[in-house]
């Protein structure tokens, strides 16, 4: 009897240590959702803030090819000055419950092996946006510091508005008296900022589609509604 009634209590108590987990690893999972949903809406939303930088940058070739016409040099300085703009455009990864996974050993909870496989690819996955925004950040600088040789920088301090916006110059400002390499040289650096939004765009929706997926995979091996 003694035998029994100490078998029952460790069938008691593993049984409650496994309700715990059980209850941790739902726990999870469902923040894990929570980061999902978040993180599609922000690749969603900076696709296309992209999207519309590389017509701008589109834009800004078109007036490049012809920089002496006067009736374009407003908007050739609002949109030089606009393309090195790139803040909203840096994703932010919800890596919280990850984080919380990987920081308290708590990945072994995941014992839905196909969710757990899911969700260190997708991790990893994020990581290289990281590179591709680094790289971008370089390609940026470097149009800046070209940039210096065709446009005026006084014309870009008026620019600003109190909003920490751009505003569109009055007139016709004159550029600065550059020369064909200096033009070259920046046009160079115009075309790999607009190739790293490109790569950007399209790594970002092969993560978009990989978010979902893991979702959806979640949501079904779970069965949450």
């Amino acid at each position: 009897m003694l035998f029994l009634a100490v078998f029952c209590g460790f069938l008691a108590e593993y049984a409650l240590e496994h309700k715990i987990e059980a209850d941790r690893e739902e726990k999870y999972v469902r923040s894990m959702l929570e980061d999902l949903k978040l993180d599609t809406a922000g690749i969603n939303g900076i696709i296309q803030r992209r999207t519309r930088r590389i017509k701008q940058i589109d834009s800004l070739f078109l007036l490049l090819n012809e920089p002496g016409n006067g009736a374009n040099l407003s908007l050739l300085y609002y949109y030089s000055r606009l393309v090195r703009r790139n803040a909203s455009f840096q994703f932010v990864y919800n890596d919280r419950t990850i984080q919380q996974l990987k920081n308290s050993g708590g990945l072994r909870l995941i014992r839905n092996q196909l969710v757990s496989d899911k969700i260190i690819q997708y991790d990893g996955n994020t990581r290289r946006i990281e590179k591709i925004e680094e790289n971008e950040q370089e390609a940026i600088w470097e149009l800046i510091r070209h940039s210096y040789k065709i446009f005026d920088g006084r014309i870009y301090n008026k620019m600003l508005n109190d909003r920490d916006g751009l505003d569109r110059p009055s007139g016709n400002p004159a550029l600065m008296p550059y020369t064909k390499e200096d033009m070259n040289a920046y046009i160079s650096c115009l075309h790999t900022v607009k190739a790293s939004h490109g790569a950007w765009i399209r790594f970002s929706n092969a993560l978009l589609s990989d978010a979902v997926a893991l979702l959806k995979t979640i949501e079904e091996e779970y069965h949450f509604k």
